[in-house]
């Protein structure tokens, strides 16, 4: 079970996917044929975006060793983030091409991440969205939202915040 800090992080990262305008948005969400369970999952119609939820170096360590992180092209998210407390993520301890949000009382502040609002697909550059976007794995995203979908449909929750 989640810490209280990792759930109210978790909750910051979806309410800033949300207002990004990413409809669909699920958080610590299991699918099968998906060995990653993300802590904030959200998708447009053109992308998905991932975001990690780390609250302590230890954790952070550990996310770089996942398989997801090490092979190109297996894990979930054409954008990827880290969503940590003030300070525990350095700007230069980022893997390339991933974000990174800190969590400041109730607010999250942008640290790195693409300029502006656009979030263009995988395959269409766009000012400095290029630099940020992964090969997602199609199929492992697709059980995702099925997973979504499911639990809408038979009145579930997508969200560990959610009654």
């Amino acid at each position: 079970m989640p810490s209280p800090e990792h759930i109210r992080l978790t909750t910051l990262g979806a309410r800033w996917m949300k207002r990004q305008g990413f409809d669909v948005v699920g958080t610590e969400i299991i699918a099968a044929g998906s060995r990653e369970q993300p802590d904030v999952i959200g998708f447009r119609s053109l992308c998905s975006a991932l975001i990690e939820v780390k609250i302590s170096r230890g954790d952070f360590l550990a996310d770089a060793l996942k398989p997801e992180r090490q092979t190109a092209g297996s894990g979930l998210g054409v954008y990827r983030f880290y969503l940590c407390p003030l300070g525990l993520i350095a700007v230069d301890e980022l893997p390339p091409r991933w974000g990174l949000l800190y969590a400041v009382g109730h607010t999250i502040r942008e640290v790195v991440r693409p300029q502006g609002n656009i979030w263009p697909g995988p395959n269409t550059a766009v000012g400095s969205w290029a630099e940020f976007t992964h090969t997602p794995d199609a199929d492992k995203e697709r059980a995702v939202l099925f997973s979504i979908a499911r639990r809408l449909t038979n009145g579930q929750p997508v969200s560990m915040t959610q009654p």
